[in-house]
């Protein structure tokens, strides 16, 4: 059997979804040498999978393109008719609207479009509606993150087809172990400008991952005198968090520290010398960060919403969604735990955080195709 597989978001921004994409493509390909696979890249091939050039079952495509929509649901589309394959693996964003095969499988990640519109732009929002809308219906078998987004999916359009394939840790985690010296750490910290010890978050700084709330939650605690901690936020800047970062009060803009995209590398020495990770985002398909802070044995705080219980699985510390006063109440809970009582949630959290395999997902896929 011959499966294509678009690779092009990944010439894109790289968050969660494109981590997803290219991670389930390489198990995929380490794991199946009966299958052939097409792996289309745009502009040029991903560094990650340079690796893959002289295996025999692999066939490198590039779709040269600049415009992001043109690129997508023109250029794309055009070369694709010419690509004769069994299976067509959409695993970032939906396949393009012009775009009609058998054979096509589709990653839905979450309903964001749908279940909270007002946390994204009128352009993308309209857009991922349609193209999530036009996946369903050309689909032979749609993908998603976790139970909560297949159910929303499956009750959003009436389909049965919908399976889970997990997210996972990635391998610069698992491969970290090593390298987590205190040398690497003092390293890190000074790279970035962290302090000694710190509050943390990582994502996207957009209003959907609620970074306001927990900036608003942070500041209370400073002017109550219940927190000294500085508070790290680390990932590239989105949608309003300009006005957001300058609206801060001065007395705290010091303590509150962006720094912008880190390299995968990086981010374990980021989460080890963190004191607590909170993730406060309304709404997730799944969550990548939840499980890479529980891998590196940092406590959790997250929201109670979406995919977020299901992932953490009783091994953090929920709070109710968008409840400011919730927030900071599980911050203090969690100051106030114990060594040995922070280190038993630790250690569940580790556990579990290992049950999400990129290896175990893709050998799921490849029975799927």
């Amino acid at each position: 059997m011959k499966i294509l597989i678009d690779l092009t978001s990944l010439a894109d921004n790289f968050s969660g979804i494109e981590r997803y994409a290219l991670n389930i493509s390489k198990q995929i390909i380490f794991n199946d040498k009966n299958n052939e696979y097409i792996l289309i890249f745009k502009n040029s091939i991903h560094e990650k999978f340079k690796i893959f050039e002289k295996y025999n079952n692999i066939e490198i495509r590039i779709i040269n393109g600049k415009n992001k929509l043109i690129f997508n649901q023109v250029i794309l589309p055009y070369h694709l008719y010419s690509m004769k394959a069994d299976r067509y693996l959409f695993l970032a964003f939906p396949s393009p609207i012009l775009f009609r095969k058998k054979g096509i499988i589709n990653t839905v990640h979450d309903l964001t479009c749908y279940d909270y519109p007002e946390t994204m732009k009128v352009f993308p929002r309209l857009y991922f509606k349609f193209g999530i809308r036009n996946a369903v219906k050309v689909s032979s078998e749609i993908l998603t993150v976790s139970k909560f987004s297949k159910k929303r999916i499956e009750d959003t359009f009436g389909i049965n087809n919908v399976n889970i394939i997990y997210n996972g840790v990635s391998e610069v985690f698992l491969a970290s172990d090593s390298k987590n010296t205190d040398e690497n750490t003092l390293w890190a910290r000074n790279k970035y400008g962290l302090p000694h010890k710190y509050l943390m978050c990582l994502c996207t700084l957009e209003p959907r991952k609620n970074i306001e709330l927990l900036i608003n939650a942070y500041v209370e605690l400073r002017n109550e005198n219940k927190l000294t901690l500085k508070l790290v936020l680390v990932g590239r800047k989105g949608w309003k968090i300009e006005k957001l970062l300058d609206d801060i009060n001065t007395k705290y803009v010091n303590d509150i520290i962006v720094t912008g995209f880190v390299d995968d590398e990086d981010l374990p020495l980021i989460y080890k010398a963190a004191s607590c990770f909170i993730f406060p985002s309304l709404y997730e398909g799944f969550g990548i960060p939840v499980i890479e802070a529980m891998y590196m044995n940092v406590p959790v705080i997250c929201s109670n919403t979406s995919s977020l219980p299901e992932v953490v699985n009783d091994c953090g510390i929920l709070f109710e969604n968008n409840n400011k006063e919730d927030l900071k109440y599980k911050i203090l809970e969690f100051l106030n735990k114990t060594e040995n009582e922070i280190s038993n949630i630790t250690k569940l959290a580790k556990k579990r955080s290992k049950e999400f395999s990129w290896c175990n997902e893709a050998v799921k896929l490849i029975k799927l195709l």
